[in-house]
């Protein structure tokens, strides 16, 4: 069978960690039941102007059109966006922008199915072409898209249309489930499927050896956190509650890149913490084990999400987790030896939880 995996969130050569749990599930999928796999990665454009535009478009602008993953193709195709206020006519434009390359890599190699990730814009776009060419189309649904965007009228009518034209669709939680039955999709045409670990990557290891790779010193109580530098992911609500925590033998390791990332320092900073805070930056995948098992607690203070892959790396190197009691967290942290779920997100109950762990 020839897939084709069609997503805007897949790690290439200027974001090597963006959403590389997807690019891990495809891979796997492919090599273990001998699939042919090619995968459309559409970059987002925005135009430059004579005056300066967002450093973001102009990184964007220097991703190849074409790159190779372990031997399967990776097509970058542009579409035209214009930020914020153009939102409800993104399917449209990357449609309009990846058509053609669709249409060649089926010319040359039939493609049997569309493997679309994330149901809006994203799924639009699969949407419309594989209804064109006649190819049935298997939507993932991650978070943000089901959890957030239903609430803009405009864009909820757009997501309504994607899942009634979808053949299938896997949700990572259960609540994502629900949201897409209160939606309209009969419930027969969903499966719930949590994101795994690579166990053979993640996995429990000695402490003081980690902490030495990674030149941290002493017997140092560290909670970690990784994940984009923005604030939905609640890494202020953690600089604030760690700022509070009596016992100042402690650091704070927060692992990410993102437009909020100085906001971040200097709130780490206007709080004294100095050096008792760390933001090494983004890991790469394969070596974010060592930061997980130099570590005593993982904490996630993040305000929605679909299934946090980066709990299940935290909970494979034996780190038990602090996180908010949202979306699919609690069928992760499903046991108290787990870890703490916290029901109110806000500093006074991430300082408690710290304290007691």
């Amino acid at each position: 069978m020839h897939i084709l995996t069609f997503t805007s969130l897949f790690p290439n050569e200027k974001q090597p960690v963006l959403a590389v749990f997807i690019r891990n599930r495809m891979l796997n999928f492919a090599k273990r039941f001998g699939h042919n796999w090619t995968i459309v990665a559409p970059i987002p454009y925005y135009p430059r102007f004579p005056f300066p535009t967002l450093k973001y478009y102009d990184l964007l602008a220097r991703v190849p059109s074409e790159e190779n993953l372990e031997g399967y193709k990776v097509y970058h195709p542009r579409y035209f966006v214009f930020p914020k206020i153009g939102m409800r006519w993104y399917g449209k434009w990357m449609k309009m922008g990846v058509k053609e390359t669709v249409l060649k890599i089926h010319r040359e190699h039939p493609i049997d199915l569309i493997d679309g990730h994330y149901i809006f814009p994203d799924a639009t776009a699969a949407i419309e072409i594989g209804r064109e060419l006649g190819i049935p189309v298997v939507l993932s649904a991650r978070g943000t898209d089901l959890n957030f965007y239903p609430g803009f009228s405009t864009i909820r009518k757009l997501i309504v249309k994607n899942l009634e034209y979808c053949d299938h669709l896997i949700c990572v939680c259960s609540e994502l489930k629900e949201v897409a039955t209160g939606l309209g999709m009969p419930s027969q045409k969903i499966s719930v499927i949590g994101n795994g670990v690579d166990t053979t990557s993640f996995g429990p290891g000695d402490q003081n050896q980690a902490r030495e790779k990674i030149g941290i010193k002493g017997n140092k109580k560290i909670f970690i956190s990784v994940g984009q530098m923005i604030k939905r992911k609640g890494f202020h609500i953690l600089i604030e509650a760690f700022s509070k925590l009596g016992n100042k033998d402690t650091k704070l390791v927060l692992i990410g890149e993102g437009p909020e990332l100085e906001s971040f320092r200097q709130l780490s900073n206007s709080l004294g913490l100095g050096e008792r805070v760390l933001f090494p930056g983004p890991i790469k995948n394969n070596e974010l084990s060592i930061w997980y098992q130099a570590a005593d607690f993982f904490a996630l203070a993040t305000l929605r999400e679909g299934w946090p892959n980066v709990i299940c790396e935290a909970q494979a190197c034996g780190l038990p987790v602090i996180a908010t009691e949202v979306s699919g967290i609690p069928e992760i942290i499903n046991a108290p030896e787990f870890g703490i779920l916290i029901k109110e997100r806000n500093v006074e109950a991430f300082k408690i939880s710290m304290e007691y762990a």
